[in-house]
Formats: C-alpha cells, sequence, structure tokens
C-alpha cells in the first residue's frame, strides 16, 4: 500500500502541526514497514497564504495524490479534499478558528473556522490530537463518532540540551539567573494580558526575575505590549519573537517555570516540553491542559490572580516542591512518545483503505 503524506507544512513551520507532520514523516515508515510512506511536498519551500492554502489542499495534493498513485491520503493539517480520489485522513488539531473567529483575520477565520471543518465530512477518517478535541468535534461539528479517532502528540526523548547551547541561548537573549517562561503565539487566547497582571505581583515578591515571552506575534499582539507599559514592566518581561529549536530547548532547560494561564488548547505541547525539560509547570485547568498535564504540575482553578501567584511561587522558590514535579513531569512526558502516536496514525491509516 502508498500512502501519500501532506508534508508541506513541516518545511515551513517548527510550531506544533509542523512538528506534529516532521513526526509522522519520520515514524510512520518506522512503524509499519509494509507500507510505503510517499511525501507529498511543493516545488520549493514556501508556506501559503489562505488563498494558496485552498489551492494546494484543494488542486494541488489532490495532483500529487493521482501522480503518486496511492491508495490513501494523509493530511496532518488543515483541510481535506472535498474531492478526493483516495480515502483520506485528517488530523484535526482544534477549533480555535471556529470559537474564536474574531482572534484572527477574516479571511484566516473563514477558512480555519468555517472551511477547515466543512471539508472533514469529506475524510474516510478524522483524528483528533486529544479526547478534548474529539468531543468537541461531535459537539460543535456533529461528526459522527465511529469515523473520529484520537492520537495524543508526543515529545523527543530524551529530551535535547547541551550546557553550551544552553549558555549561548542564555547570553544571546542577555537573560537573568531567575525567569518564568511562556512559550506559544502571541494571541488572545493565550491570555497573556493575564499573565502580565499576575506577574507584576509575582515580581513584587520575588524581585529578581523576568517573564520570559517566547513566540512569534499573532493577531492582537499589541494587547500584551500596552500591559507590560501599562505595570511598568517593560525592562522585566522579555518578548523574544519566534524562537529556534536549540534556543527553545534551552529556555525550557533555564526556565525556574513554564506558565501557560491558556484559555483553550487543542492539545498544548509547551507544558508537554517543559515536563520532559524537567521544568515544573503552572496550567489553567482549561480545555485539553489536563489530559497533558494530568497530577505531574500544578493546575490552577480559575483566573485569580492571587491564586496564580501563590501557585507560581510554590513552584519557582519551595526547592522540595520543585523537585517533586520536576520528577513527576519528566515521570509523565515519558508516556507521550512519537512511536505511540505513529502506531496509532497508521492503525488508522490502514482503516481508512478498508473503509474506503
Amino acid at each position: 500500500m502508498r500512502v501519500g503524506v501532506d508534508a508541506q507544512i513541516a518545511e515551513v513551520s517548527h510550531a506544533g502541526i509542523g512538528q506534529f507532520t516532521a513526526a509522522l514523516s519520520k515514524w510512520l515508515p518506522l512503524v509499519d514497514r509494509e507500507t510505503t510512506y510517499v511525501s507529498l511536498r511543493p516545488s520549493h519551500a514556501r508556506d501559503f497564504s489562505v488563498p494558496g492554502r485552498w489551492w494546494w489542499d484543494q488542486v494541488t495534493v489532490p495532483r500529487l495524490v493521482r501522480r503518486e498513485r496511492v491508495d490513501v491520503l494523509l493530511k496532518p493539517g488543515f483541510s481535506g479534499p472535498v474531492r478526493p480520489s483516495v480515502p483520506t485522513v485528517v488530523v484535526l488539531h482544534d477549533l480555535a478558528a471556529r470559537l474564536f473567529p474574531e482572534q484572527l483575520h477574516r479571511p484566516s477565520a473563514w477558512f480555519y473556522g468555517r472551511w477547515l471543518p466543512w471539508t472533514l465530512r469529506f475524510a474516510a477518517r478524522i483524528i483528533a490530537v486529544s479526547e478534548y478535541t474529539a468531543a468537541e468535534a461531535i459537539r460543535e461539528l456533529k461528526l459522527p463518532s465511529d469515523r473520529l479517532r484520537v492520537a495524543l502528540q508526543g515529545v523527543e526523548q530524551p529530551f535535547p540540551t547541551t550546557t553550551a547551547a544552553q549558555q549561548a541561548a542564555l547570553a544571546h537573549f542577555k537573560l537573568p539567573e531567575k525567569f518564568l517562561l511562556h512559550v506559544g503565539t502571541l494571541e488572545p487566547r493565550k491570555n497573556l494580558t493575564f499573565l502580565v497582571r499576575v506577574f507584576a505581583q509575582f515580581r513584587r515578591r520575588f524581585p529578581s526575575y523576568d517573564l520570559v515571552l517566547a513566540g512569534s506575534e499573532g493577531w492582537l499582539a499589541g494587547d500584551v505590549r500596552r500591559a507590560v507599559t501599562q505595570h511598568g514592566l517593560d525592562e522585566h518581561v522579555r518578548l523574544l519573537g519566534g524562537v529556534n529549536d536549540v534556543e527553545l530547548q534551552a529556555l525550557y532547560h533555564q526556565a525556574r517555570v513554564l506558565a501557560f494561564p491558556s484559555w483553550y488548547e487543542g492539545f498544548g505541547r509547551p507544558p508537554l516540553e517543559a515536563m520532559a525539560a524537567g521544568t515544573p509547570v503552572v496550567a489553567a485547568v482549561t480545555s485539553s491542559i489536563p489530559e497533558v498535564v494530568g497530577q505531574a504540575g500544578i493546575l490552577v482553578n480559575g483566573y485569580e490572580e492571587g491564586a496564580w501567584v501563590t501557585a507560581l511561587a510554590s513552584a519557582a522558590e519551595d526547592e522540595e516542591r520543585r523537585r517533586h514535579l520536576r520528577r513527576l513531569g519528566r515521570d509523565r512526558s515519558r508516556q507521550f512518545t512519537w512511536e505511540r502516536t505513529a502506531r496509532i496514525v497508521a492503525k488508522v491509516v490502514h482503516e481508512a483503505v478498508v473503509s474506503g
């Protein structure tokens, strides 16, 4: 059997969907050796705007499917073709664009919030990256449960780092010895203006700390910058923008705590990566986050600033609690392997062929 894997996004993005696609491209041939996996890529690496994305998904990929004579198409992200010539398996990462359309540019809100969910009806199987996302797909999109499967994401084990890389990254960014870390796009659903307010209180107790925000700026990111200035924290909240893999690994290892107050996550990679690096996690009890963190981090119920300050202080400054969280986090992260993810995806791909 020949399986076509849409691998375009892995060439241009190291964010969640790009990492997911790259990991599947690596692991599927290893766990399913009797199947041939064919990467479907554009002639040159580039990202796509919404019109370009639509053309790639609906015109170019179907052409590549016919040219490569594949028996099934795997779409690790974005929309599936509405006129598939072979059974298609689409991975659903979240419904953020559908639930929060006001947080995106209008074309993106339409494509990811309306068009993409509509195309799922033409897929033979849909893989959700968490039980939470699967339940949302059934509730919000009315997708039949018999076509839905769940494959949690994985993380590289052991989580890579080197002392030299850590030191180089810290020297490059000129970070203090102690800092709280957030990883993710600067956008409203990440709840970063709240985190800035919490950090303002936290820093009154622990003035040696900075807050580091690692991630590219999304729609309405200006709200975060204004909050930083409003609280007089311009010198102590570091907006690093997008960082490369080595820098990110170093940041995880050097941070005292990963602070993750997001309102909504389809999976939530940063808490998993932080746990794999042995960094304590303080996160919100929302959406899929408890599925990832379990009992291995401090999950805060609600958004009362004092409760968050207390949780962050415990994870950052209580050495006994830190040792406990570091051990629990590493143990928890070992349950999330890319090999396990790939085996589930391979099984679903074979199901799709049988179902026609």
